[in-house]
């Protein structure tokens, strides 16, 4: 957040030599302060700034679409994951096997302190074997969550000159992300219709996948919930209320994912889509 607030105002007002001077003004200290607690960290610390480079040039260059964040997030996951990877290549393992095994060591903890609950912690401990690439997905979405809160920030300078970040209440997913998801829940079918080895990667892979866009589909609910909120006029307690009261029902019951899928089809703040819409709105879409 504090990197981001200081680039975009260099971004937006000044030349690509200024641009450079602050990225490395960024990234140096990042990986000087991530060096002292190893190769991980200096990996997170670089994709960190070079995501808040993307989010604040596309914020300049008016291209920061739900799509783009989307991208970006999935490419901050995958630089994240092939830099753990290849310390655990270092090390003699991998980073599949070096995570099974702490869970191996956590579930026997685990099992020792909870007698009776043997199945139940097996589950818990399964689930988290197939599911831990989330843990990665939420490191990526942390990053560029941060990125545009510090973007958010940065942009209500009283001069003006400062690019603003797309609003909440104009979040609108393109149907490729939808098609995703779909075809994840197509993998999910079949990995529970098939036995073997084929079915086992299709599961891990589709659950992943599938998990990573409930995070997408849940920001476009919370869309609808700002927009519901702006349409009623509430104020700020009230809104930031209703805010906390729509996390908790997501966290519970998914309930901001299932009314993003929703407007995905159903459109329920009658947002302008397709090809009479305008290039600014056309790009909320991309």
């Amino acid at each position: 957040a504090i990197a981001s607030y200081g680039y975009l105002p260099v971004a937006s007002r000044h030349s690509l030599p200024a641009r450079i001077a602050c990225l490395a003004a960024t990234l140096v200290p990042a990986i000087a302060l991530g060096s002292a607690s190893g190769a991980s960290t200096v990996a997170t610390a670089v994709v960190a700034a070079l995501t808040v480079l993307a989010v604040c040039e596309m914020t300049v260059a008016r291209r920061l679409t739900p799509g783009a964040l989307c991208a970006t997030v999935g490419l901050a996951l995958v630089a994240i994951l092939a830099a753990d990877e290849l310390v655990a290549l270092a090390s003699g393992t991998t980073l599949s096997a070096s995570i099974q095994a702490s869970l191996d060591v956590y579930r026997q903890q685990v099992g020792e302190l909870i007698v009776g609950a043997a199945d139940q912690v097996e589950a818990v401990f399964a689930a988290l074997g197939l599911l831990w690439p989330v843990a990665y997905v939420m490191t990526a979405l942390g990053l560029c969550v941060s990125t545009l809160v510090g973007a958010f920030v940065a942009s209500a300078h009283p001069s003006g000159s400062v690019a603003r970040p797309p609003r909440l209440v104009d979040f609108d997913l393109p149907l490729w992300v939808v098609a995703v998801f779909v075809a994840s829940i197509a993998g999910l079918a079949l990995a529970i219709s098939v036995d073997g080895p084929t079915s086992q990667v299709a599961l891990a892979v589709s659950a992943n996948v599938a998990m990573a866009l409930r995070f997408a589909f849940a920001a476009q609910g919370l869309a609808v919930v700002a927009w519901s909120v702006r349409k009623k006029g509430l104020g700020s307690v009230a809104s930031t209320l209703v805010g906390v009261v729509a996390l908790y029902l997501e966290v519970q019951f998914v309930v901001l994912t299932i009314v993003g899928l929703v407007d995905v089809w159903a459109n329920l703040r009658h947002l302008k889509r397709g090809a009479g819409t305008g290039v600014a709105e056309q790009a909320m879409q991309d």
